[in-house]
């Protein structure tokens, strides 16, 4: 009976406290504080140290509703339960109350949760002035419950270093091989920044084991849009696409960034274009030493200088036209500022490499064709790289 009664005491003892994640509410201290100083940060848009703890607590938080989420978590309502748990908590810029509508330094916006394949993607958001500094995190299903297996988030708070961004796609790439995927982040600027903002692409290799390596960090100016840049992933390769050009009166074009995992690194490979006008502008705004590359002579550095501009804007003044000198030949027309016409004659071929031909004062006389294909935007994010039409044209 003694040792029954001793059984029984044990039982009823409760096990030793382990440190549970606080609540939501609990961050309300610290986010005050990165508000009140914010007069003395304008400089990081208020960020300082004090944002790490805030977007770790926030984390922390999450993964422990996360922890008793099944493996067939219904993201959707999980999110939504999250974000009656940050309202209540006032958390949230819901009711604009103040400035909260134009500096959201204070507060945090909604926890996203999605799947990326077998994975559950998870992005949080801290406010900063004009805007959110947003996380991201991967799950895994391991020994029963989502585990976190890689993290990227923005922590270093200086003017320099400082790269707040909006994160509109985390994507996971199916296992090549040898188990490795690649994992890619794709982001935009955070705060306001007018039409045009800088766009972030990170990518990390992924081994069996789901241990991560970055083997990319890229970041270009371009157009604002919805979403600004969107992209497809795969085990050694990832291909994006995004709007730029177009300052001023100008035409906004799309533009293409091919890049292949090569031994721990990303090396950018064709094509940066689906047609040849958006590769004329491509090709002008480019340093030399990449658009040498895609030059057919040397001698096209002359007219190349007279015309480069970091960020091109004008028109094109005519319509692209095919040449009958050769199936792959094509002419561009522009007027670049308020400088004449130029024409370029542009080598389309297979797998949307483009190469520039020639530069001219004046039309090329056999490019007379008036050919649709030229203004179709190729599917790149939906397939493989499709090769233009076959027949007469690329």
């Amino acid at each position: 009976m003694k040792r029954l009664a001793l059984l029984i005491v044990a039982l009823s003892i409760p096990p030793p406290c382990t440190a549970q994640p606080a609540g939501p509410a609990t961050l309300r201290p610290v986010l005050q504080q990165l508000r009140s100083g914010f007069d003395a940060h304008r400089a990081t848009l208020g960020a300082t140290e004090a944002m790490t703890t805030v977007k770790h607590d926030l984390r922390d938080w999450v993964e422990s509703q996360l922890s008793a989420a099944p493996q067939n978590v219904e993201t959707r309502a999980f999110a939504a339960a999250l974000h009656v748990a940050l309202r209540d908590a006032n958390l949230l810029c819901v009711d604009f109350v103040g400035d909260c509508s134009t500096n959201e330094l204070g507060y945090v916006d909604d926890v996203r949760v999605y799947r990326t394949g077998e994975f559950l993607g998870v992005v949080t958001a801290v406010g900063i002035n004009c805007g959110y500094d947003e996380s991201a995190y991967a799950y895994s299903w391991r020994n029963g419950h989502w585990q976190r297996f890689w993290e990227s988030e923005q922590n270093s708070y200086t003017t320099d270093t400082y790269r707040p961004q909006q994160i509109h796609n985390v994507l996971i790439s199916v296992p090549g091989g040898t188990g490795r995927r690649l994992l890619a982040t794709l982001g935009s600027q955070s705060g306001c920044t007018g039409g045009f903002k800088d766009l972030y692409v990170r990518a990390w290799q992924l081994d069996a084991a789901l241990a991560s390596t970055r083997v990319l960090d890229w970041t270009a100016y371009a157009d604002d849009g919805y979403p600004p840049i969107q992209g497809r992933v795969r085990p050694d390769d990832l291909l994006v696409q995004y709007t730029t050009g177009g300052l001023a009166d100008g035409d906004t074009h799309t533009a293409v960034r091919h890049f292949e995992i090569r031994n721990g690194a990303a090396v950018q490979r064709d094509p940066i274009a689906g047609r040849p006008h958006d590769f004329v502008l491509e090709w002008l705004s480019a340093p030399w030493e990449e658009s040498r590359t895609r030059a057919a002579s040397e001698a096209l550095k002359e007219p190349y200088t007279a015309l480069h501009l970091e960020h091109p804007y004008g028109d094109f003044a005519e319509r692209t036209r095919r040449c009958t000198a050769g199936a792959d030949l094509w002419q561009v027309a522009t007027r670049i500022l308020d400088g004449p016409l130029r024409y370029y004659r542009v080598r389309w071929e297979a797998q949307f490499r483009f190469t520039m031909v020639d530069i001219s004062e004046t039309p090329f006389q056999d490019c007379t064709v008036d050919d649709p294909r030229s203004e179709v935007d190729p599917p790149f994010l939906s397939r493989d790289l499709p090769s233009p039409p076959a027949g007469s044209a690329p």
